[in-house]
């Protein structure tokens, strides 16, 4: 996925920097922090820093001789927020299933904005998704969530999805009828499936990563 959008309408001076005037006692600088942002007339607006934010963690609990079941969990180190893990493949009515995802809240107004922004590094070759949800999430079906799939290749890219690329789903099929309301997104979450890997099909479990 190209860098933003695909659109170099601006450039901007990333927010971070080294601290000044260490302590007299040597103290190491600390790494510079990582955002998530939303685009609003052009210009990034800090939506969460991965860092500091709630983050909940949720992984697929269906467990099968010789399989086993998902494990995953979250480190925060060195100015980034990485969620690791093994990622179980069982085999379901749409093909092979197993997921893991961490989420947050969101709490900010965005119903200005025109979508995301993030700087991610995953496993190479491996597929993961954004989410969001909003009012609507409470279906007689299940949980319906917003979602658009990016694929990591090893090294630290930036992400730019709009938010009329997020497609709905209920249990990871996509539906129809429902359009994403910016003024109710109360939740993002960073999810890998197993059913979206095109890499790896066969591998069990399936190690990844994915630092934000």
């Amino acid at each position: 996925m190209n860098s933003f959008w695909g659109e170099s309408f601006f450039s901007v001076v990333l927010l971070c920097g080294i601290a000044w005037g260490l302590a007299a006692y040597g103290e190491v600088p600390r790494a510079p922090e990582s955002f998530i942002y939303t685009v609003e007339a052009g210009k990034k607006v800090i939506l969460v820093n991965p860092q500091k934010a709630f983050w909940k963690l949720k992984n697929d609990q269906t467990e099968r001789p010789g399989v086993g079941k998902t494990e995953s969990w979250i480190e925060k180190t060195s100015g980034h927020l990485k969620m690791k893990g093994l990622l179980a493949s069982l085999e379901g009515l749409g093909g092979r299933v197993g997921f893991s995802l961490i989420e947050t809240a969101i709490t900010k107004p965005i119903q200005r904005s025109e979508g995301l922004v993030f700087k991610v590094k995953g496993t190479p070759g491996a597929w993961f998704s954004v989410l969001v949800k909003d009012r609507q999430s409470q279906q007689p079906e299940g949980i319906l969530t917003f979602q658009r799939d990016f694929e990591t290749d090893g090294t630290e890219m930036e992400v730019g999805v709009r938010w009329d690329e997020f497609v709905p789903k209920i249990r990871g099929k996509k539906v129809q009828g429902f359009g994403l309301d910016l003024f109710s997104v109360h939740s993002l979450s960073f999810q890998i499936s197993r059913s979206q890997q095109q890499k790896w099909y066969e591998t069990v479990p399936l190690e990844f990563e994915l630092a934000l």
